[in-house]
């Protein structure tokens, strides 16, 4: 936990970059508002994760595509490569639920309440929310060790958070329909072992990453 709070300490000090990933986000929800007025429950959740998505990947990501190859040597000797990829993975998940909360007040408030399916909705966005970030960061961490990392991010991440987003957007399709919980707990559930995997495989690339 004490990494947990560091890395947490390190995005707090950064604050100029929290707001803007929050004002990015609060531009993209007015883009869509005003574009589209009176936004169908059908298209709500595709908006939504496309939205989220575009606004928020520099502002999970960036923890490792700003580390240069010396710090690999540092936090080598201070603690494991699970230990530090797991607090890396806890810190960018907070990071994403804070931004999808923000994006998802905002977004509810433009274009209307979704009624009964808000809290199931909401649900869905935490879990789908977490899988992102957890591939935006095992990604970066894979990117970071090239020349190039911020033109590779995008090429590594988006074939992997392509069949989460559309999973999750499913689900919440059927969570902001008001359908109720049966409606989209098996998807919930695939998201769920999708994200175990992806935290599972990211421990095992992490050794390698870390001895290079």
């Amino acid at each position: 936990m004490e990494l947990v709070k560091f890395f947490l300490k390190e995005e707090w000090k950064g604050k100029h970059a929290l707001v803007s990933a929050f004002l990015h986000i609060f531009t993209a929800v007015l883009i869509t508002y005003l574009s589209l007025p009176g936004l169908e429950k059908a298209l709500f959740s595709s908006v939504f994760w496309l939205v989220v998505i575009f606004t928020t990947i520099q502002g999970v990501s960036k923890a490792f595509i700003q580390m240069r190859k010396g710090n690999f040597y540092y936090w080598h000797q201070m603690c494991t490569p699970a230990q530090y990829l797991g607090a890396r993975l806890i810190s960018s998940c907070i990071l994403m639920l804070a931004f999808t909360l923000f994006a998802f007040v905002v977004f509810t408030t433009m274009h209307g309440n979704l009624g009964e399916g808000a809290l199931d909705f909401f649900l869905v966005t935490i879990i789908t929310g977490i899988g992102i970030a957890s591939i935006f960061t095992i990604s970066s961490s894979i990117a970071s060790k090239t020349d190039s990392p911020g033109v590779l991010l995008p090429v590594l991440s988006f074939p992997v958070i392509l069949p989460v987003l559309l999973i999750g957007i499913k689900a919440g399709k059927n969570a902001a329909d008001g359908l109720g919980f049966s409606s989209y707990i098996f998807e919930l559930g695939l998201l769920m072992m999708m994200n175990l995997l992806i935290i599972a495989l990211g421990l095992m690339l992490m050794k390698f990453i870390w001895k290079e």
